[in-house]
This record gives C-alpha cells, sequence and structure tokens, in this order.
C-alpha cells in the first residue's frame, strides 16, 4: 500500500500530465489557426494577382483589338494559371489580329 507521500506523488504527476497535454493541445490548436489564417492570405493574395492579371490581358486585347468575344473572355478568365495569363499577355502584344491571339490560346490551354 502506498504511503501518504506516495499518493500524493502520484496525483502530483498525473495533474501534472493532464495540464502539459491540455497546454499541448491549446498551443497546437493556436498554431493550426495560425498556420490557417497564413495560409488563406496567401491564397487570397494569388487569387487577387491572378484576376488582376486577368483582367489587364482582356484590357490589352480591347485596346488593341476592339471587343472581346466573350468565348475568348471565358476562357481566359477560367485560367487558373498568372504564369500563363501574363504569357499571354505578352503574346497579345505580338499578334497582328485577335483570330491570332485565339489560336495561340488554344495552344496555351492543351
Amino acid at each position: 500500500m502506498p504511503t501518504i507521500a506516495e499518493r500524493w506523488i502520484q496525483q502530483g504527476m498525473e495533474k501534472g500530465l493532464q495540464q502539459g497535454i491540455q497546454q499541448g493541445i491549446q498551443q497546437g490548436i493556436q498554431q493550426g489557426i495560425q498556420q490557417g489564417i497564413q495560409q488563406g492570405i496567401q491564397e487570397g493574395i494569388q487569387r487577387g494577382l491572378l484576376l488582376d492579371a486577368q483582367e489587364m490581358l482582356l484590357e490589352a486585347l480591347e485596346e488593341r483589338f476592339g471587343i472581346v468575344p466573350r468565348s475568348i473572355a471565358k476562357k481566359i478568365k477560367e485560367i487558373d494559371s498568372r504564369e500563363v495569363v501574363k504569357g499571354l499577355f505578352k503574346i497579345a502584344m505580338r499578334v497582328n489580329s485577335l483570330e491570332e491571339f485565339e489560336d495561340k490560346l488554344k495552344i496555351a490551354l492543351r
């Protein structure tokens, strides 16, 4: 049979273990929340940059060639890579017609 001192020690260890587990869980939750927030912010920034690049491409096409058909605008808005949109912007500055751009767009989307 354990002595009173041994029981106190055991109870203290159990209580300390429980507190340690609780603190660990709380820290883990806080870190997870922070990482989630940071990831959400990053994804929001990336999405905003993509939308801006798409809009700039559409404006450039409109400035050069007039009204951009909805089919082309729709394809541009479906692109999920800012790098692809940037490449298409450069192409838009070099092509001689909207039809030529559309051909290049089809190639880029393959």
